[in-house]
C-alpha cells in the first residue's frame, strides 16, 4: 500500500525542525550560553541572566523560527 503524500511531508517537517532544533542548541553553546523555553518563548541565558529572544509565532514552524533569530543575534 502506497504512504499518503501529506504524511511524508509531516515527517519531512519534524525532521527539519529537529534539525533546527539541533543548531539552535549548537550555535548558542559553541558561544557558552544557554538556551531555555519557557511557555513558548525561547530566553538565552548568560551568565545567569536571561535574555528574550523569541516567541515563535507557529508551533509548526517553532524551531525555525527560533534559528533565524539565533543566526541573526550571534551573525552566523
Amino acid at each position: 500500500m502506497r504512504k499518503r503524500h501529506s504524511i511524508d511531508k509531516a515527517e519531512w517537517s519534524e525532521t527539519r525542525e529537529t534539525h533546527y532544533h539541533k543548531d539552535c542548541k549548537d550555535i548558542v553553546f559553541a558561544f557558552g550560553d544557554g538556551l531555555i523555553e519557557v511557555d513558548g518563548t525561547i530566553y538565552l541565558k548568560r551568565k545567569e541572566v536571561l535574555i528574550k529572544v523569541i516567541k515563535p509565532l507557529k508551533r509548526k514552524t517553532f524551531w525555525y523560527e527560533t534559528w533565524l533569530k539565533i543566526k541573526e543575534i550571534y551573525n552566523t
